[in-house]
């Protein structure tokens, strides 16, 4: 349970045919779960080769003509004025 990953998958024969030492080392600090399917992936990946009939150049990016970095000088900020306190009038 820690990992999340199923550990192992065992037929119920397995386990009947197992001793009661077996069974127990098998369910240790685990826990089992009965499946009823299974589901295979349909899916199949095929590498194709295939010959280089001529060379391949990878070029290097260029890069490019950066402009000059200028020095942006902070404006000076206004501190918003104090509000005064009123009396509540009775």
């Amino acid at each position: 349970m820690t990992t999340g990953k199923i550990e192992k998958v065992v037929n119920l024969n397995e386990i009947e045919a197992m001793s009661a030492e077996e069974k127990l080392s098998l369910s240790r600090s685990k826990n089992l779960f009965v499946v009823t399917h299974r589901l295979e992936p349909i899916v199949k990946v095929e590498l194709k080769k295939s010959v280089i009939s001529a060379p391949i150049l990878f070029s290097e990016p260029v890069a490019e003509a950066q402009e000059p970095i200028q020095e942006i000088t902070q404006l000076p900020l206004e501190s918003p004025k104090p509000r005064t306190k009123r009396s509540p009038k009775a």
